[in-house]
Order: structure tokens, then sequence, then C-alpha cells
């Protein structure tokens, strides 16, 4: 178990015992002088305890020296175990005198749970107390504070208690039950002040809650508004807030500090170090406690403690690197005193944690400085402006600003030994622009920073940037800052500064790409101007990688119309150049600034033909024709591009391009070829050009494969195109599109095997499939009656004859009344 878990069990306990004390001590009449043996027996425990601690701490060494405040503080803190047990022993004995006393009250027997429930609440203030967050622990404490007040005067002020009747008959009994219970507030505070557990605030929400069912007892038998009113619950809530807010932080580095004073006069360092570790945590500007941890590292000899001692790993020596460079820096020059004690600080920092070797570097450069050892102090600090020096990165990281400052600035004898031929070494500048960045960021008014940062900036050049960028921008970099330079150069008429103010401007492009394009188009007016062409061109290139690299949609309103701008120039120059791959890669960013995009579409359509891509063009054609479906040159080109396109190209794309080849086009323009009287070969092969780029995107497709076997009858291949459309037949789809060209199919073989093939019974089962479309008609039944014919059943031929010459207008009306007559003459 552990110590703390320990004392919160004690507490709790305690508080049950006091609790069932203050209950079965008053009724109307309470036993005072008995009660008076009981808090003698309290008050004897205590005093026998703090006996004892005194004797301890005498035996441990430590003396009064005069100081009558501290050393009772002493015993009271470091005496908590000996307290804890005289306290509880104490009230135990008196409390067991009662119940053995046998005093006539409903609560005698219930001791037991009474030390049960204490021990139960004490378990829960522990876990109350290990709430890191302060506002959560505030918070939870005052819950349960107001938690217990209100059970307690709840079941306190109600006339019985199930199985426990009138334990609190009157206000009699409930004055004498205040009283007690308030006179025991002191030793648990005392317990709470003693314990070597941080007090935190559960222990004063459950004395606020104490102190508010004693003063609510209290003013029921007083009588007055003011008592007996629920507003006197107020003032243990005022007492709470105020305690928990405005005296515990400080009290809790107070208990701390002076354990750290006591057991660093003990000699203990390391329990001394906890200590004085555990007050600063809590506030680290506390001059009483900083004191003691000087102390306690001056007192300790490092020399003489072995390698694996304890106190070597937990010595603070970030603290020992502060208070020498209190001794060092100030508004006043150091004596020799003060830096001889810094120098301590550094030799123990530099025996024990070498990592902090970069800040010892610099504070001995300034302790050697303020020796007017210039040479060696310029010498360390040269060490240490080097990248090339092996120091833990984020130690240099704090130190690099007050080394630059001291090497560039503050004193005339290093500027001298070190200055601008140190800052102009490879890799030294961009490393002086970063840490004087991270010190603006923390002191952002400071002009002497400010200062430093121009002298760094105006003397920057190109080469320097570029050779730490290497592997991307710079992040601690003053980007704007440097544009502001570059604008202020560029257009000066001297050659040198205007070269300065577009180098600048070229670093700034790199670090801010959201205003790249107004930066690089400035630029690129300045290289119009001068007659370079190309250098302007490249700077047009940089719009662009700019503007692609946010975003187009996130950069500013007028960032978005230069780039677009741009890009348009750079798509017009390379076409001129016959540079059509460049032309239409940016032609394509322009389609999607959202703007004149049928123009777009058809440049770009223009351009994949210039450049021998008839699948593209086709695609731009038919983009663009999504904007204006009627436009008359997009249909042209339309035409020429699908006949142009090569199908082994559309196959290798098909996926890519499916959603938006126009197979409907296709088979709608070869329909019409096809339905040409006078055909010639070229139409032909434009039909059959198109019907094949159709099989590829769709090669199930019934009006595709019927169209591909007229193409075949009108080549004269009939076998082929009979096996085509016998093929269509046995699939026979639902659909509007796919069966009708299933039925035309049908109808086509049907002729083919009647007139062509002399297969009548096969076209009879063609014709009479077609009979179920809604478009048969008289010509269907002439078909059918021809092909009975031709199979010799005169009789159904007969019959459908005769069905045809009801349709007395039909063209084959009197070509079926003479076949009627034929026939009926023949039999």
């Amino acid at each position: 178990m552990s110590a703390t878990l320990r004392e919160y069990l004690l507490k709790g306990i305690f508080l049950s015992l006091w609790s069932y004390l203050a209950l079965t001590l008053p009724p109307s009449a309470p036993d005072w002088p008995r009660f008076f043996i009981i808090l003698g027996c309290t008050v004897g425990g205590l005093l026998l305890s703090l006996l004892i601690g005194a004797v301890v701490q005498f035996r441990r060494g430590y003396r009064l020296a005069g100081n009558w405040v501290a050393f009772p503080l002493v015993v009271l803190l470091e005496s908590s175990y000996w307290i804890y047990i005289g306290v509880i022993l104490g009230l135990a004995a008196g409390v067991l005198l009662i119940t053995q006393s046998g005093m006539d009250n409903p609560a005698n027997g219930w001791l037991t749970y009474f030390v049960l429930g204490g021990a139960l609440l004490g378990y829960g203030f522990h876990h109350l107390r290990q709430v890191k967050d302060r506002l959560w622990r505030f918070g939870f404490g005052a819950v349960v504070g107001a938690a217990l007040a209100y059970i307690a005067i709840h079941y306190l002020e109600v006339p019985t208690l199930p199985d426990l009747p009138s334990i609190l008959p009157d206000h009699d009994a409930k004055y004498h039950f205040a009283v007690v219970l308030l006179l025991g507030i002191p030793f648990f505070y005392l317990l709470t002040f003693c314990g070597e557990a941080e007090e935190s605030e559960v222990e004063i929400a459950a004395i606020c809650a104490a102190l508010g069912v004693g003063l609510y007892m209290l003013g029921l038998r007083s009588g007055t508004e003011l008592l007996a009113g629920k507003l006197i619950l107020l003032c243990p809530l005022i007492l709470y807030f105020i305690y928990a807010v405005r005296v515990l932080p400080g009290l809790r580095v107070f208990k701390h500090t002076l354990r750290g004073y006591s057991s660093l006069h003990m000699g203990e360092h390391l329990q001394s170090l906890y200590s004085f570790k555990h007050a600063l945590r809590l506030d680290p500007r506390n001059e009483l406690a900083s004191q003691g941890m000087i102390s306690l590292h001056h007192q300790v000899d490092v020399t003489k403690l072995p390698p694996d001692s304890d106190l070597l790993n937990h010595l603070d020596y970030g603290f020992c690197l502060d208070e020498a460079q209190r001794q060092l820096i100030g508004s006043r020059t150091p004596t020799s005193a003060e830096r001889e004690k810094a120098e301590r600080m550094l030799n123990l920092v530099e025996q024990q944690a070498p990592r902090f070797s970069a800040r010892i570097d610099y504070l001995r450069a300034v302790s050697l400085t303020h020796a007017k050892q210039f040479d060696p102090a310029a010498e360390l600090l040269g060490r240490l402006l080097s990248p090339e020096t092996v120091y833990e990165p984020s130690v240099r990281k704090g130190v690099l600003f007050p080394a630059w400052d001291l090497a560039l600035r503050l004193h005339p004898e290093l500027v001298k030994r070190l200055g601008m031929p140190e800052l102009a070494k490879p890799g030294r500048r961009m490393e002086a622009i970063a840490a004087t960045e991270r010190m603006l960021a923390k002191s952002p008014n400071d002009a002497s920073v400010e200062d430093l940062k121009n002298l760094m900036y105006t003397s920057l050049t190109e080469s320097e940037f570029v050779s730490d960028a290497a592997s991307g921008p710079p992040t601690e970099f003053n980007y704007e800052y440097v544009e502001q330079l570059g604008l202020a150069l560029i257009d000066n008429p001297d050659v040198e500064r205007r070269d300065r103010g577009m180098a600048f401007l070229r670093i700034a492009g790199r670090g801010l790409p959201e205003r790249g394009p107004t930066i690089f188009k400035k630029l690129a007016d300045v290289a119009d101007s001068l007659g370079r062409p190309e250098e302007a061109r490249g700077y047009r290139e940089q719009i662009k990688r700019a503007g692609l690299l946010v975003g187009h949609k996130k950069l500013p309103d007028d960032q978005r119309a230069l780039f677009f701008h741009t890009v348009r120039q750079l798509a017009t120059d390379s076409e001129a150049r016959g540079e059509f791959d460049s032309a239409i890669g940016d032609w394509r960013i322009v389609l999607e600034s959202g703007n004149r995009e049928l123009d777009t579409c058809r440049k770009l359509a223009e351009l994949y033909e210039k450049h021998g891509d008839p699948l593209n063009a086709l695609l731009m054609t038919e983009t663009g024709l999504l904007y204006s479906g009627k436009d008359v040159d997009l249909i042209a080109k339309k035409d020429k591009y699908y006949y142009s396109v090569q199908p082994e190209r559309l196959a290798n794309v098909k996926e890519k391009v499916e959603r938006f080849f126009d197979v409907d086009y296709c088979t709608k323009k070869a329909s019409t070829i096809l339905n040409q009287n006078d055909l010639d070969a070229d139409s032909l092969d434009w039909a059959s050009h198109l019907l094949q780029l159709s099989k590829i995107i769709q090669p199930k497709s019934v009006p595709v494969r019927f169209l591909e076997a007229r193409t075949l009858l009108r080549k004269g291949e009939r076998d082929a195109a009979v096996a085509t459309i016998e093929k269509i037949r046995e699939e026979k789809p639902s659909g509007s599109a796919e069966e009708e060209a299933w039925y035309d199919a049908t109808r086509l073989l049907g002729h083919v095997y009647l007139n062509e093939l002399n297969r009548p019974e096969l076209a009879l089962k063609c014709f009479q499939d077609y009979r179920d479309h809604s478009k048969s008609g008289a010509d269907t039944l002439f078909n059918i009656a021809k092909s009975y014919e031709g199979m010799g059943d005169v009789r159904n031929a007969v019959k459908f004859y005769e069905a045809v010459t009801a349709y007395d207008q039909h063209p084959k009306y009197w070509e079926a009344k003479e076949k009627v007559s034929q026939l009926k003459a023949s039999t």
C-alpha cells in the first residue's frame, strides 16, 4: 500500500470516528465531562506524537538554531506518520470508551460500519485526488463537498431514520452534535497539513462540508432567520473557493519548500532535490524555492559522488545553467566572484550533462568576454556558430540567436574577430535567420532583434538560400519581408541593386506560392523590359508552377485571374513554337478555369489534330458539343475526327474513352450512308469504319452488328452477312433500340433467304417472327405468301395473297391479285 493511499484511508477513518462520536455523544443533555476525556485522549495522542517527532528530528541532527518557528513546522511536516497514529489512536480509545459505557443512543453498535464507511470514503478521496486537471479537480471537490453536506443535513434534520430512531430528537441535540462536529475540524486540518501526500481540493471540500453541516445545525437552535436559513451554507462555499483558489496553491509550494530545506539541512540531497523540484514545478518563480535549489547545487560536490548515484541523475542542470546565466547576463557587468560562481555551475553541468555543451560554450564565451579574454571567447563562439560542430540540436537552437547577437552586434571586439565574415560562411546565414525568426516569435516588439534581422536579410544571397532550400523551402524564414526588400530594389536603375531585387523576389516566390503569380509577373515584366524573352518565359512558367502547387481554386481571385491569363500566354507561345505537347497541356489547364470552355475545347481539338492525335481531338470536340450541341464547326470536326480515329488506338484506350464515345452517332451516320442507292466505295468504307469503331466500344450491340451485316451485303460478302444475322437471331434482346434492330435483322435475313438463297422455309420463319413487330404490315403478308408459294403450299400462299388485297392502296395490291388469280388457275 502506498503512503498516499494509507494517509487517505486514515483520514476517512478519522472522519468516521469523529462523526460517530458526534452522533453518539449528544442527546438533549450530553455528558460533556466524558467528551472532554475523549478530547483529552485525542490531544494527548497528538502531543505524544509531536514529542516522538521532535526526538526523531533531534536524533537526525536537526537543531533549533534559534529558529523557534521553523523547528515546530519541520517536526510537524516530518512526523506525519506519528501524528496520524497518535491522533487516530487517541480518538479511537475515546470512542471505544463511549461504546463500552453503554450510553443509551440508537447509534451504539454501529462503530464497525462507520469505520468501514470511513475507509471507503478515504479510498474515494484518494481517487479524486488523482484527477490531473486542476479545474476538474476543483469542480469534483465542490460536488463532493456539496453532496456530503446535503446527505448529512437531509438525514439528520428528519425526525427519524430507518432502523435508527431519534438520533437527534430535538434542536438541543442538533446543537450539541454541531458543536462536537466543529471541534473535530482542526484535527482533520492538522492531519491534512502534515501529511506526506500533497494537499488537494478534496480535503478542503470535506472540511467545508463539515463546516456547513455544523453551522446549519447551530442555526436551528438559534431560531434566527439568518442562521436557520439556507443562506448560512454560502459561508463554506465561499471558504472553499477562496482557500482552493488563493491559499492552497501557495501552501503546497510552501510545504514542499520547507521539506526541501529540512532535507537539505540534514544532508539528504536527493529528497531535498525532489521537494524543491516539486515546488518549482508548481511555482517556477518562487524565490524561496529557487534559493533552496541554488543552495542545494552549491552543496553538492559531484566529484565525490559515485558514478551510479541517483542524485546525479536527478540534479536540475537546466536550473544550474539558468543560475549561471543570471550571474553573467544582466543590466550590469558581473563581478569576478559572480563569474567564478557561474563557472562552478558550468563545470558541474559540463561534467554530468554534456548534452548542454552548446549552452555551456555560449555562457563561457560571455564570461570570457566580460573578463576581456576576447580571443578565447571568439574561438568558443565560432565553434558554437559552426554547423559542423556536434551539439545537441535542440540545445544549440536555444542559444543560437544570442550567440549571433554577441558575434554581430553586442561587443565590438567580437564583431571585429567574427562579425560579417563569420555570417558569410557556408550554411551560417540561414541558420542565423532561423534563430532570429524564433526570437521574434517570442519577442515581436524587440527593436534590437529587428535590427539584427535587417542586417541578416539585406546581405542574403540567392545562392545561400538555394543551398539551404535543397530539400524544400525553409520554414523559419520571413518570405514577406524578403518580398518587400525585392520590391524596393527591383525598379532601381542601378543594375546591381535591380539584380538583388530580382533575386529577393525569386526567393519570395519560392516560399509564397499563393502569391507566386503576382511576384513572378513582376519579374516577367522586368525581364521583358530588359529584352530577355526567354527569361520572361521562365518566370511565366513559375507563375504556372505556383498556381498548380497551390491549386487554382485556393488562389485569391486576383492571383487566379493572373494565373489563367499567364497560362493562356504560355499556350499561345508554345503553339507558335510548334511545341504542341506544351500547348495542349497549358490549354487543358485553361479549360479548368470555367470560362470560355467552348472556344478552349475547339482550340484543343485543333491542337490535337495538328499533333496527329485524332482520338483526343474527337474527345475535345465531344466535350465542346456538350456546351453547344449545334455548333456547325464542331459538328464538321466531329465527322472528320471519327473518320480519322484508328481502331487499334481506340481499342487500347477503350476503358478511358467509352463514356465519351458517341456510338449512337456512328450507327446513325452509318445507317444514313447505307441507305443511299448510289453508294460509292469511299462512302462504304466510311460506314464500315464507323461501325468498326462502334463495335470496339459496344461489341454486343444488336444495332451495330445489324449495320455491320448490311455493310457486308453491300460489299457482296453475303455468307458473312448471313452468319452475322443468324447469330443476332439467336439472341433476341429486350429494349427498344436493341429489339428494333433485331426485327430489322430478321426481316433482312428473310429477304436474303427468299430472294437470294432460295430457302423459302427459312424465310417463312423470319417473316412470321417479324409479323409480331408493330411495324409489320402488307409487305410482311406478301413475303409470307411468297415464301409459302416457294414451298409449294398453294392454299396458304393464296390465303396470304388475299390478305394483301385487303390493302387496296398498297403498292403490292395488284401484284397480289394477280398472284391469287394465277395460283387459283393452276389448281
